[in-house]
């Protein structure tokens, strides 16, 4: 009896390091799935962009994509009323060349 107690405890603890492991993994491969670098690697997607609150701070998103693709420098606590709420709504980008510029207007 003893030595079946000591299996399921070891069964337990292997499986509770699997799950572990394995959440740890899949949340490091999601958080930089679709992140890059700096602004300069971003793409110009056909679909255009979003730009949105992440983490208290100004997303660059896909606009077909969930997970950002940039997060800014910009905190979205040190936008103007007008600007925090349209980023909170998600503010809609076409252009790379437009996202750029907005991005230096707003971290101005």
């Amino acid at each position: 009896m003893n030595k079946t107690i000591k299996f399921l405890a070891l069964g337990l603890v292997l499986a509770l390091a699997l799950v572990t492991g394995s959440t740890a993994l899949a949340q490091i491969f999601a958080v930089t799935e679709y992140t890059v670098g700096s602004l300069a690697e971003i793409e110009d997607p056909p679909s255009g962009y979003i730009l949105k609150e992440r983490d208290g701070y100004i997303g660059v998103f896909y606009r077909d994509r969930s997970r950002p693709a940039y997060i800014t420098n910009i905190p979205l606590a040190s936008l103007r009323g007008v600007d925090r709420e349209d980023i909170e709504a998600g503010l809609s980008v076409e252009t790379r060349k437009e996202l750029i510029q907005i991005l230096e207007d707003l971290g101005s």
